[in-house]
């Protein structure tokens, strides 16, 4: 199936100042980022009678989270990141189920880097307030002593867009793998360099 990683870069006390700031400005902006549309085209299929705009409006109003329909606020959370965030310089999503794996292998293999990246990604502090969801999306902070950390273990990776484009000639796997590396590597030296924290979302 296809679950993807993706991320943000974000200062966490404004996200946080975000919620409950009862901002009728703010509620409209996020209102036209790409994950609102995404997720209020969606709204048809739910089950609950929630649909995006309305978790939107009870987190930027501080109102009581229904916890049966949790799933529904983190949507509304991703949009509003998506609009509070920065955009990161490498943004294609990353396969949970078929790409992960492969990272974590030839980070081990050919780097002798021993992680488990979607668990690096997915975890972390959780400043927000926001009950965790059951299940989907997954959600992870990298604040800055994490990335620092990750930074360091990469530092010795230097995967060059030349060698991306010889092995999508040669393996197709190993090319996806390492470009993934190298989008990893770079939005945390991205991060730093603008004193962001990465925030990584999964469904």
């Amino acid at each position: 199936m296809g679950y993807g990683i993706f991320s943000f870069g974000i200062v966490p006390e404004r996200i946080v100042a975000a919620l409950g700031s009862k901002d009728p400005d703010l509620f409209q902006q996020v209102q036209s980022t790409k994950y609102f549309d995404l997720y209020s085209s969606q709204d048809r299929y739910r089950e609950d009678h929630l649909t995006t705009r309305d978790a939107l409006e009870q987190l930027i109003w501080g109102k009581p989270i229904n916890k049966k329909s949790i799933h529904r606020y983190w949507y509304a959370f991703i949009a509003l990141c998506d609009w509070l965030g920065e955009k990161m310089p490498a943004t294609h999503e990353i396969n949970l189920l078929h790409e992960v794996p492969n990272i974590n292998s030839y980070l081990a293999s050919d780097f002798g880097i021993k992680t488990e990246i979607g668990y690096v990604l997915l975890t972390g502090p959780d400043p927000f307030d926001i009950p965790p969801p059951d299940d989907w999306p997954m959600v992870g902070l990298l604040n800055r002593d994490a990335l620092s950390d990750l930074a360091i273990k990469f530092s010795g990776i230097d995967i060059s867009q030349e060698l991306v484009d010889a092995l999508w000639e040669e393996d197709e796997e190993k090319a996806e793998a390492y470009d993934s590396i190298r989008q990893i590597k770079c939005n945390v030296a991205y991060c730093l360099e603008k004193n962001l924290e990465l925030i990584s979302f999964c469904h």
